[in-house]
Order: structure tokens, then C-alpha cells, then sequence
């Protein structure tokens, strides 16, 4: 791995998605690299305010129906034997160490949304798009809803800024002879075909493209090898966005 290659690592390293031997060269390298710390640090505040943009405000009647639950439960007595009140203060510190483990899995969880790997030995094949498209405001990333019985993780990153997007998939069965996986950016006119796909033949799925539209939807469907000009296959993924 080239000097030049490995300073293209840092998305994929914030993104917890280096396999262990890229993992070990970029740990190695980048704490006395200037260049690749600041863009650790900058990938990681990218991906933050990304998950924190996922956020949605609870039903308004949230609250009353929690403090009508409330209401009706009964409270411990302040009056009770020390061992139930050393019994109750044990269970409050394991409930706070519980919470700040779910915390630190929930700061870990919001870092790895990627799944961006190299395409092959010291190569960076989606790095830049990516770097690219998490540094735009509106860059966005998702993660499809499998139908019934299909297996594996597709996600879908892009920016209509930027004007692309990366699909990256892992645990996806190899494609039948003859089929390939196709994405479809689903708009108000209808499914777009966007890209077809690797074969997954190792299970991973990576590809860049030029987005062309403001998506509605992601799908993918196994069409003819050559691709569809429309779905012609089940849908296999779908999310709205």
C-alpha cells in the first residue's frame, strides 16, 4: 500500500470499515499524519450530524400518557429497611452503568453507517465519493428494508448537491447466472435505472454513479445481466427517504 493510497483511508477507517490489514496501516500512519487526523476528526463530526439529523420529536401525547403511567404506579416507600434501600441504590448504579453502556454502543452504532471498503489491495475505489458526499450539507445515507427472506445489508449514500451516491452491499447472495443486481432511484415520474451491480459473488457490493435526480425511494431488483429500462424483477430492498 502506497503512501498515496493510504491517506485516501480516513473515511473508510471513521467508518469502522477497513478490513484488519488496512486497519493496522492506517493506525500506524495517521496519528503523525496531520492531513489524515484532521480528516478522521472531520469524517466523525460529518457522520454525527448526519445521525443527528435522523432524529424525530415524540407524539405530543407522549408525554401525558408517561405521566398517567406514573400516576398509577406505585413508588417505593421512603420508609423501608436499609436492605431494600441498599438494594434499590444497587439497582439505580447498574441502571446509570447500563445507560452509559448504551450510550457509547449508540455513539458507535451512529460511526459505522457505512460499510465502505477497497475494491481491491491498496485500492481507495470509493473514498472520494464518499468523502465527497458526507461533505456536502445534504448528504444523506440510508439503509434499504430487505423483503421477505433476503438476506445481507444494502445502503444507499448521496448527495443531490453533489450530484452522487454510492451503494454499498455486504452479505448478498451471488447473483444467478445470467442476473445482476440493478438499483432503481425511484421518482415522481417512476423508477430510474441507476446502476448495474457486481454479481456479489464474494457477497459485497460496491458502486459510484452519478445521481441524475431527486430520489423519492431506493429500490433494487435482479434483472437480465445487461439491466432493465424498468423493474422487471421482485423488489429486493426498498426504502423511502
Amino acid at each position: 500500500m502506497s503512501d498515496i493510497d493510504i491517506h485516501h483511508l480516513g473515511a473508510a477507517y471513521a467508518l469502522d470499515a477497513l478490513d484488519e490489514r488496512e486497519r493496522a496501516a492506517f493506525e500506524a500512519h495517521y496519528p503523525a499524519c496531520d492531513v489524515c487526523r484532521s480528516d478522521v476528526l472531520a469524517f466523525r463530526e460529518t457522520l454525527t450530524q448526519l445521525a443527528a439529523a435522523t432524529a424525530t420529536t415524540p407524539p405530543a401525547a407522549l408525554k401525558a400518557a408517561v405521566m398517567a403511567e406514573v400516576a398509577q404506579t406505585r413508588q417505593l416507600s421512603p420508609l423501608v429497611p436499609a436492605m431494600v434501600s441498599d438494594l434499590s441504590e444497587h439497582h439505580r448504579r447498574r441502571q446509570r452503568m447500563f445507560g452509559g453502556v448504551l450510550a457509547l454502543a449508540a455513539a458507535v452504532a451512529a460511526f459505522v453507517v457505512g460499510g465502505i471498503v477497497m475494491n481491491g489491495p491498496g485500492s481507495p475505489a470509493y473514498a472520494d465519493d464518499l468523502a465527497a458526499i458526507l461533505g456536502q450539507d445534504d448528504g444523506r445515507l440510508v439503509v434499504l428494508g430487505a423483503a421477505a427472506g433476503a438476506p445481507g445489508v444494502v445502503k444507499v449514500a448521496w448527495s443531490e448537491t453533489g450530484d452522487r451516491a454510492v451503494l454499498l452491499g455486504d452479505g448478498l447472495p451471488a447473483a444467478p447466472d445470467g442476473e445482476a443486481y440493478e438499483l432503481w432511484l425511484i421518482g415522481a415520474d417512476g423508477p430510474v435505472p441507476m446502476s448495474v451491480l457486481d454479481p456479489a459473488d464474494d457477497g459485497r457490493i460496491r458502486s459510484a454513479f452519478d445521481l441524475g435526480g431527486a430520489p423519492q425511494a431506493w429500490g433494487v431488483t435482479m434483472e437480465p445481466s445487461a439491466g432493465s429500462l424498468s423493474p422487471t424483477g421482485e423488489i429486493l430492498y426498498v426504502t423511502e427517504v
